[in-house]
């Protein structure tokens, strides 16, 4: 079996020349890297960094992105989100999975998505734990402090 590629900054060559067919408007440029770039322009997306800072992780260095550096555009302090979850993954898992960022933007649309249709099985099935609540909780759902409860995993249970 052949293993999967990485996740890195490293773009195939193909991506540099798209069918114009595979492109809504079908016109140029047909560049996925130059697309990206005018995407993040136009629509002026946050940087990886602020997206980092807003969801708690912490940021790539200047250190890892010092290839952008030579630009002298700051991108090595304000790097296109694009370009920064890969190389998030490059750097934090050695391209093998996601990066902080990256996982959570992946896994936001999944929910996202989830959410918004109707036929899915966060909408269809209103499942509910059934499984009692600690004493000392008020009435309501069960709760993960419950679940670690029930676990024997809390510092109550363990005699901490």
């Amino acid at each position: 079996m052949k293993p999967n590629k990485l996740i890195d900054t490293k773009l195939s060559t193909p991506l540099f020349n798209l069918p114009l067919a595979t492109i809504a408007s079908g016109e140029p440029p047909t560049s996925l890297a130059t697309r990206n770039l005018l995407r993040h322009i136009t629509w002026s997306q946050p940087s990886g960094q602020a997206i980092a800072r807003a969801i708690g992780a912490t940021p790539l260095s200047r250190g890892d992105l010092s290839e952008l550096a030579t630009y002298s555009l700051n991108l090595d302090t304000r790097t296109p989100l694009w370009y920064y979850v890969l190389k998030e993954a490059e750097v934090v898992n050695g391209g093998q999975r996601l990066g902080p960022v990256g996982a959570r933007i992946v896994g936001e649309v999944f929910i996202g998505l989830l959410q918004l249709d109707g036929n899915s099985y966060l909408n269809r099935f209103r499942w509910r734990p059934t499984l009692p609540r600690r004493n000392d909780a008020p009435a309501g759902d069960f709760r993960m402090v419950d679940l670690l409860t029930l676990a024997q995993v809390d510092p109550a249970s363990r005699g901490q």
